[in-house]
């Protein structure tokens, strides 16, 4: 078999779900990649949905020549982003460099085989997005039996030039880059940017749904489609083959794609060592050394400061975990500044009559769907991997670990939380009453997501991962903290809401909730005290 394909099928095999279901005697690892399928079916089918409804509106609304440009943009944007976010955990520092360089391997294989793998992963992405709108298109035009060959075979072609330019920019960081003290800090603030407006978007569209504007929004997208698709030459090329069959266009993406490809690996190759080494030496060799005082902290305060640097490190762990820190923020000085009424009322999709109940009281409990998201501590512990030995072999108590652990969520979410909640009571106008229950409610829904987050992650603790995002995103304890915590928080709180509301007691209810919260805190602080001691005695 070519090095290249044995390489790529091996790691293929190594992390495919398909592959852990049929061979894997771990019934939760069996059970991990079942759910994780189901999951991201179900996200597929609601993606495939989407598009093909926006390219079918846009045929009806007369833009049918516009339509190819919409899967080209959306699939340009999505590989160089998912390519730049991912090309640094996949090229460069992972755990097998050492072993593939001393093998019979040569590196322009080993680049490549990496790049195709992390383009056969976003393939399931592309063929979703390209495929819906292929349907919506053919409803809406019925075109010829040409198109359709025409529209598949591209479909492949149109993300590899954006994947190439975003390796292409990631070698560059990793190479010129890596002395830059602060470069993590500044990429996540960049995703942030680009992520969390389409987080508001589901509030944009609902909007223009209720005021009869889809018409006008269809317009306004043709127009933001086509002018993106004529600067962007896959976009350009992709158009004009699907439209005018022209072959000049086919040519040039599928021709240019595969020169781009044999071109920028076979320089990335001779470099590829090089850039490397320069990042595993890291910071140090050129930061000048300064005569500074000691700072003496205690022991759980030190690992909690060592948990912050290795989040201020880490793009992925940034952009997951603390993605409801800012937005808990966000909405914070949104409330300020927006009509309270009006914001309720386009997030709960109808309108909210605010003289009917204490406000004050509900959003504390909107702003856990932020701060409990995904909190620190259910990956922390696994994001050790390899380093875990080192923790185990230091004279130190591991409750004390999970506690510094504990105390950085806390660093991370509580101020958000109460950032929120005060600001939020302010522009209510809440009773004293109202406000200490709302900062109570907050700190409470805080400490139970810290410390249910901490068990989870010490009882589900995995150790051997290739790349940090398994963990983060996928890691079992993620799953075991997420699913219960926010289907309960749902139930829980609407129910506790809708009691409250309807034989006006919801100040007791809300009291009785922060109690009930307080309690299953300290309820998982005990069962992650005797993890810690079980640990500790391994």
């Amino acid at each position: 078999m070519n090095k290249q394909a044995l390489l790529l099928k091996t790691m293929l095999t190594s992390t495919g779900s398909i592959n852990i279901i049929k061979y894997s005697d771990d019934k939760k690892k069996r059970g991990l990649a079942i759910g994780n399928i189901i999951g991201m079916s179900f996200l597929y089918i609601l993606l495939a949905g989407m598009m093909a409804v926006m390219s079918y509106g846009m045929a009806f609304f007369g833009f049918g020549e516009m339509i190819p440009a919409l899967p080209a943009v959306i699939i340009s944007a999505i590989s160089l982003l998912f390519t730049f976010l991912k090309a640094h955990g996949f090229l460069f520092g992972y755990r097998e460099y050492d072993m593939l360089m001393s093998m019979p391997f040569m590196t322009k294989s080993v680049v490549s085989s990496r790049f195709l793998y992390m383009y056969i992963k976003n393939l399931s992405w592309t063929c979703t997005v390209s495929f819906a709108s292929l349907i919506g298109y053919a409803i809406g035009t019925k075109p010829g039996i040409a198109t359709y060959i025409i529209w598949i075979v591209l479909t492949f072609f149109v993300p590899v030039l954006p994947m190439i330019l975003a390796v292409a920019v990631s070698a560059l960081i990793g190479g010129v880059g890596s002395g830059f003290k602060h470069k993590n800090l500044v990429l996540s603030i960049l995703v942030f940017i680009c992520v969390i407006p389409l987080f508001f978007l589901r509030f944009f569209i609902e909007n223009v749904i209720r005021n009869d504007q889809v018409e006008a929004l269809v317009d306004k997208s043709a127009d933001i489609f086509s002018g993106i698709g004529g600067k962007v030459p896959t976009v350009i090329w992709f158009t004009d083959a699907v439209n005018k069959h022209s072959v000049s266009s086919i040519l040039l993406l599928i021709g240019l794609s595969v020169l781009a490809y044999e071109i920028i690996f076979t320089v990335f190759s001779k470099f590829y060592k090089g850039i490397n080494s320069r990042m595993s030496v890291g910071t140090t060799s050129h930061e000048k050394v300064k005569a500074k005082d000691f700072k003496t902290r205690s022991v759980v305060s030190s690992i909690a400061f060592k948990e912050f640097k290795r989040f201020t490190g880490s793009v992925n762990y940034i952009t997951n975990v603390g993605m409801g820190a800012v937005l808990a923020v966000i909405f914070g000085i949104i409330i300020i500044f927006v009509n309270p009424e009006a914001l309720i009322s386009s997030m709960a999709g109808a309108p909210v009559d605010l003289s009917r109940f204490s406000p004050a009281l509900i959003i504390p409990v909107v702003i856990y769907f932020f701060i409990g998201m995904v909190p620190s501590t259910a990956c922390s512990m696994s994001l050790e991997g390899k380093n875990y030995w080192i923790i185990k072999s230091l004279p130190l108590d591991m409750f004390s670990v999970y506690k510094g652990k504990m105390l950085f969520n806390l660093w991370l979410f509580l101020p958000p939380a109460l950032f929120a909640t005060i600001a939020s009571s302010i522009s209510l106008k809440a009773t004293l009453p109202e406000f200490l229950i709302a900062i109570l409610y907050a700190v409470s829904t805080t400490l139970f997501s810290t410390v249910f987050g901490m068990r989870c992650g010490a009882k589900h603790m995995q150790l051997e991962w290739e790349n940090e995002i398994q963990v983060i995103k996928q890691g079992r304890a993620v799953t075991s903290y997420l699913l219960p915590n926010m289907m309960a928080t749902m139930v829980i709180g609407s129910g506790a809401v809708a009691l409250g509301i309807g034989f006006g007691v919801l100040p007791l209810v809300m009291a009785l909730m922060s109690a009930v919260y307080l309690l299953l805190a300290g309820l998982s602080y005990l069962s992650v005290k005797s993890f810690a001691f079980r640990e500790q005695n391994k």
